[in-house]
C-alpha cells in the first residue's frame, strides 16, 4: 500500500517538473539566434533586418534582434517581430484593417537549447499556427481582420524537453496501479 502512495507521489512530481506547458524554457529565443524564414514557401518574398530589409539574394535569414522587426514581406503587407520569451508579434503593415490574401510564413530557428514543444495565438483568431520540427514553425492566415489599420496580434513559442518515452512508460504504470488500488477498495 505504501508503494502505491510513493509511487503516486513520484508520478505527480515527475508532472510537475517536466512534462506540463509551466515546464518551459524561461530564454525560448536568445537574441542573435538565427532564424531563417520563408513566405508561401519562397525565400525571396519574406525580406529581413540583416538585409536593411532589401530585396537581395540571402535576405530571408536575419538574426533575432530584441527592439527590432525582423521581417517584412515583399509586399510590405506584413511584419513580424520576434521576441527572446517567444513571444511573436504579426503586424498589418497597410492603412485597412482587412489584409486581403493568402499569407503562409515559416521559419527555422538554429541552435535552440531546446525543441520547440508549442505555438499558440494569444489575442487572434482565423489565424492556423503550426509546429513543423524542433526547430521551425508555420503561422498561415487569409483575409485577416486586424481590427484596425496597422493591428497586429500576438503569438507564443514555448520550448521544453521531451519526455523520454521510458519516463511516459514509468508515470503510465504508476497511474494504472493507482487505478487498480482504487478498484480494489472495499466499498
Amino acid at each position: 500500500m505504501k508503494t502505491f502512495k510513493t509511487l503516486a507521489v513520484a508520478a505527480a512530481a515527475w508532472l510537475a517538473l517536466g512534462a506540463t506547458p509551466a515546464a518551459h524554457a524561461a530564454l525560448v529565443l536568445p537574441a542573435g539566434t538565427v532564424i531563417t524564414g520563408s513566405a508561401s514557401g519562397a525565400s525571396d518574398r519574406l525580406l529581413g533586418l540583416d538585409a536593411g530589409f532589401a530585396d537581395e539574394a540571402g535576405s530571408h535569414i536575419t538574426r533575432l534582434a530584441a527592439a527590432d522587426l525582423e521581417y517584412l514581406t515583399a509586399d510590405f503587407a506584413v511584419a513580424v517581430d520576434f521576441f527572446s520569451d517567444g513571444r511573436v508579434q504579426v503586424y498589418n503593415n497597410t492603412d485597412t484593417p482587412l489584409l486581403p490574401g493568402n499569407y503562409s510564413l515559416t521559419f527555422d530557428f538554429a541552435g535552440l537549447a531546446q525543441p520547440i514543444t508549442g505555438f499558440m495565438a494569444l489575442d487572434a483568431s482565423g489565424v492556423t499556427l503550426t509546429v513543423l520540427g524542433d526547430q521551425r514553425v508555420n503561422l498561415s492566415f487569409s483575409n485577416l481582420d486586424f481590427g484596425s489599420p496597422f493591428g497586429s496580434f500576438n503569438a507564443q513559442i514555448t520550448t521544453g524537453t521531451v519526455p523520454e518515452p521510458a519516463s511516459l512508460a514509468l508515470v503510465g504504470a504508476g497511474l494504472g496501479l493507482l487505478a487498480l488500488r482504487r478498484t480494489r477498495r472495499p466499498a
